[in-house]
């Protein structure tokens, strides 16, 4: 699945559930705490906590890289 894809469903789901509130604002607000929060899991993305550059492989970085183009995509729609 694509970011921009991923970006949609994301805000789709918040919007279903919160049909109610009738703001998309709110709905990708939503999403993008979401995505903060998957982001925020990965223990090496901080460069503070981060000892060594070789802490963050490259499947983190991927990971990383996936869920910021996603946040991007949210903050486009």
């Amino acid at each position: 699945m694509t970011p921009k894809e991923k970006a949609e469903e994301l805000v789709e789901k918040f919007d279903e559930l919160l049909t109610y509130l009738e703001s998309k604002t709110k709905t990708k607000k939503c999403a993008l705490i979401a995505v903060d929060e998957i982001i925020r899991v990965c223990p090496y993305f901080d460069l503070k906590i981060r000892e060594t550059d070789d802490q963050l492989s490259a499947f983190d970085f991927q990971f990383i890289s996936y869920w910021q183009e996603v946040k991007q995509e949210i903050e486009k729609l």
